[in-house]
């Protein structure tokens, strides 16, 4: 969609006849070229207006699918916006051209006229894309300024007393730093951000003459801003104390969390690790936003029959699931939403994990301390004699907590937990590789479930692709089955994905379930290969045939599928 602002210009030099070096002097003296031609005398205020209006159409526009102009939305706030189910999209000379779900409502635009001084010019909209526009634009701060917060550290005594930290006292250093507004409004900033931007984990990162921010979005780590050194022990010190951590204590990792509620009153988590670098310790947080685990075992992105399978072991009264996949690959949140499945009042079910990621009400959950040899296996073998019906284990790391878990799958007790491999058939011979007889994997494990996240292709921007003919035999295309051709697109970007060309996430899986073939495989002690060969003729899905499934589905692209499933994915021809 071609935007009012370009529309605009072109119909000025159409029909003003005006040289397009005017906009290119109206963009380096920073101003809004409409203001400028008015300003330059070029054409008149009433001109500019119906030319800018006639930009946007006479039909309701999608105020969502708009560039909204910053100085409209100073001049209007977000309680304002949704009292009067308005959103302004620009501001030229005093003339506030507004959408307006009810555009002939003049008691509205009367109160717009009183409170801004403007004259108001309503242009029509649909109310739901009205608020969705607030909800893009207003979205908890979403223009939190960087930088007019560093100017104000700046202008304040801050830095200063960081220069002059060797004249005092750690302590006098911390208590004047911490408690200084600029710093709690800075780290604020980087936390709110984190959590508009929807982030899974924040970097705040000591480099040798800078501070590095850097937020990892739909699994691809981005640096957001560069600040000064100086700000990075009042940072760190200001996440300490959220943490309840030592701040005095810099030579030993800590780890820690706190949790926020945000404008929205929406609760998130932060799970909060500091580690020693060589510059200075490097804090990386967790963000464990309650309300974006989906936590529905319906909406993770299983295809029908996989789900169908994995509720039906979720079901059985004793064995053990698996979810395997490299760290971030959403494996606890599977965890989760098979036990929101399962959960009932008749069941007892006892987590143990480190740590407890979210409160789930009616479950017990163990937050593990190895420091005072609350490990995993110790925690089980309690948990034993407590009578559960199932058992969550956040994570198999050794020899002794895998021989707990499988002892209380053949004993009667549903087991969750994950493990570490790259794939579903891999988990069997990580199991055997770490001291476990292949017959007592056969008797305990029900199913083995491998998944990855891969970024989703934004709707608004995404653009057809032509896949050669190589590259599908290559990758395996040809042997999948469609009804139809399939259409595949590839990312283009635009504002509303940030120029990524995705926006989101989703998984894709391989479910093993161990069949009597499957078994016999692994009883046999054969490779990895061959158990992966045999799970496949018995119906396996793997999660490369997956992926390429949900972008002929258009979800996401080829380029992405192959980056997330490993190499040893390619298929044999």
């Amino acid at each position: 969609m071609i935007s009012p602002a370009k529309k605009l210009k072109s119909i000025l030099i159409e029909r003003k006849k005006i040289d397009s070096t005017i906009f290119d002097e109206a963009e380096l003296k920073g101003e809004f070229f409409a203001d400028y031609i008015i300003k330059k005398g070029l054409a008149s205020e009433s001109e500019v207006v119906d030319f800018f209006v006639e930009g946007l159409g006479s039909s309701p526009i999608d105020v969502s699918d708009l560039r909204i102009f910053p100085e409209a939305l100073e001049i209007i706030p977000k309680a304002i916006a949704l009292n009067y189910q308005i959103m302004p999209i620009a501001c030229i000379g005093h003339v506030l051209i507004l959408a307006m779900a009810n555009s002939s409502d003049i008691v509205s635009m009367d109160n717009i006229n009183a409170l801004t001084g403007l004259r108001v010019h309503p242009v029509k909209a649909q109310l739901k894309d009205i608020e969705k526009a607030i909800g893009i634009y207003h979205s908890e701060d979403a223009n939190i300024a960087f930088e007019q917060i560093m100017k104000d550290i700046s202008d304040s005594e801050e830095l200063e007393l960081i220069k002059d930290s060797s004249k005092i006292t750690e302590n006098q250093h911390v208590e004047s730093l911490i408690q200084d507004a600029p710093t709690i409004r800075l780290t604020d900033a980087i936390i709110k951000q984190a959590i508009i931007a929807k982030a899974s984990d924040i970097f705040i990162e000591p480099l040798e003459k800078a501070l590095r921010i850097r937020y990892r979005v739909d699994g691809i780590i981005r640096e957001v801003d560069r600040m000064s050194k100086n700000l990075h022990f009042p940072v760190i010190s200001r996440i300490k104390i959220m943490s309840n951590l030592d701040i005095s204590e810099h030579r030993l990792p800590q780890d820690g969390r706190f949790k926020i509620m945000t404008d929205r009153k929406r609760e998130v988590d932060f799970r909060v690790s500091v580690l020693p670098a060589a510059f200075g310790e490097k804090v990386v947080l967790r963000v464990l936003d309650k309300n974006a685990a989906m936590l529905d075992i319906g909406r993770l992105g299983f295809k029908e029959q996989a789900l169908e399978t994995l509720k039906e072991c979720s079901l059985k009264p004793h064995g053990m699931i698996l979810t395997c996949g490299p760290t971030g690959s959403g494996k606890t949140t599977t965890l989760y939403s098979i036990l929101k499945f399962i959960d009932s009042p008749e069941k007892n079910i006892i987590t143990v994990e480190d740590p407890v990621e979210y409160q789930m009400k009616g479950i017990n959950q163990v937050n593990i301390k190895p420091q005072v040899n609350l490990t995993f296996a110790s925690t089980l073998r309690s948990i034993l004699r407590q009578d559960p019906d199932v058992i969550m284990i956040g994570e198999i790391r050794d020899f002794e907590t895998l021989d707990v878990a499988i002892k209380a799958a053949l004993t009667g007790h549903l087991v969750l937990s994950s493990l570490h491999t790259t794939t579903a058939a891999g988990s069997v011979v990580r199991m055997v590789n770490m001291g476990i007889e292949p017959f007592l994997i056969c008797s305990s494990v029900l199913s083995v479930v491998a998944q990855r996240l891969l970024r989703k292709l934004c709707d608004k921007c995404k653009e057809p692709q032509d896949v050669p003919d190589y590259l599908a035999k290559k990758i395996g295309l040809t042997k999948l089955k469609f009804n139809k051709k399939p259409t595949f697109f590839k990312p283009k970007g635009c504002k509303h994905c940030f120029e990524l060309g995705y926006q989101g996430r989703i998984g894709i899986t391989e479910i093993m379930v161990l069949t009597p073939a499957v078994k016999k495989c692994i009883l046999d002690r054969v490779g990895e290969f061959q158990i992966k060969e045999v799970s496949r003729r018995e119906k396996m899905v793997t999660m490369r045939e997956d992926g390429l499934e949900k972008a002929a589905a258009g979800l996401t692209s080829i380029e992405e599928v192959l980056r997330v499933t490993a190499s040893d994915e390619e298929m044999e021809e």
